[in-house]
């Protein structure tokens, strides 16, 4: 049987990407491995499901906007700053004055391994060795390895990754994704959302946690899926969601192109972060490990998602994204 998958060495405006293609399922996903490891692109039969920046320079300083950003530690943390376990970390304040995001975004991966191959499907693997980055030790005094995987297998394109901590102190631990769903223009009223919440977080002004979580009108309505058009706009355009325990999937209708996104989440993931982007037509549906500014805030790690890795040990997780035909509710 001829193998179906394929992996592309290509170049955007100088910049080297990797091509996963899935030939029988009508996939392609591309990866640029020098700007923090960043899919940018995810096609099914000719239609973008992933909101692409217009240029490399622009995915350069903008790298939280399009494609699937790598966020560690999700959202801003206030003043840049938080305490955990005795001890002040200190992040530099790259959203002045708070930190926002993490660096991981947009720093160069070093890929280990690629391939495509019919019982792997197309592949890459890439690793960030803090010990390798002197600059990021200074403010984060452990030597984490993170490894993530990119595969493209029966039209199923799926995350796996690991973060090993080889330091030998606890360190704190707060991840997630933030992929940009694209639809065309003028489409926004024809995709739906369904999220599987279970309580709203109440935010303050600036965006932060004001409260516990509660059930509350719109997750009642994610769970019966919800039109992009009929969220709640930006600025506040932002909801802060702990979804219910356990394996996670959510999905996006396409009703114009009778086709529908189902991301599954697996279950490291229980907070989710909603948001409209202004400036591209995209939504975002991000899993966090945590809240964000999570060591800065009172709340029980069990609601919150606070957590550390201990030294030696490895935090582990998978998501994926596939499309299937969908006709209507």
């Amino acid at each position: 049987m001829m193998n179906p998958y394929e992996i592309i060495t290509s170049e955007w405006e100088g910049e080297s990407t990797l091509r996963l293609v899935d030939h029988a399922a009508g996939a392609e996903a591309e990866i640029i491995p020098a700007i923090g490891l960043h899919l940018f692109r995810f096609d099914v039969r000719n239609q973008s499901y992933i909101a692409k920046p217009a240029s490399v320079a622009e995915l350069r300083v903008k790298s939280s906007r399009y494609g699937v950003p790598i966020l560690f530690p999700p959202g801003r943390v206030k003043q840049a700053a938080f305490p955990f376990e005795g001890r002040e970390y200190r992040l530099p304040a790259n959203r002045e004055p708070d930190h926002a995001h993490g660096e991981l975004r947009e720093r160069p991966w070093k890929v280990v391994a690629s391939g495509a191959d019919a019982a792997g499907g197309a592949y890459v693997s890439a690793e960030f060795d803090f010990a390798e980055h002197l600059d990021v030790l200074a403010y984060w005094p452990h030597a984490a390895c993170f490894r993530f995987t990119y595969r493209l297998k029966d039209g199923t394109l799926s995350l796996s990754g690991e973060i090993a901590n080889r330091s030998g102190s606890t360190m704190p631990l707060s991840l997630g994704f933030h992929p940009y769903f694209a639809f065309a223009e003028g489409e926004a009223s024809r995709v739906r959302v369904f999220i599987p919440a279970a309580a709203e977080w109440p935010l303050s002004e600036d965006g932060y946690a004001a409260g516990e979580p509660t059930p509350s009108t719109l997750t009642a309505a994610l769970k019966q899926g919800t039109l992009v058009t009929e969220l709640p706009s930006y600025p506040g355009g932002s909801q802060m969601l702990s979804v219910e325990p356990g394996p996670q999937t959510c999905e996006l209708h396409y009703e114009a192109r009778a086709t529908k996104l189902v991301f599954n989440m697996g279950d490291k993931f229980p907070i989710h972060v909603l948001f409209t982007a202004p400036w591209t037509e995209a939504v975002s549906l991000e899993p966090y490990t945590s809240i964000m500014n999570v060591f800065n805030e009172p709340f029980h790690p069990q609601v919150s998602g606070a957590q550390g890795l201990s030294a030696g040990e490895t935090f582990s997780f998978e998501w994926s994204i596939r499309i299937e035909s969908y006709h209507g509710s």
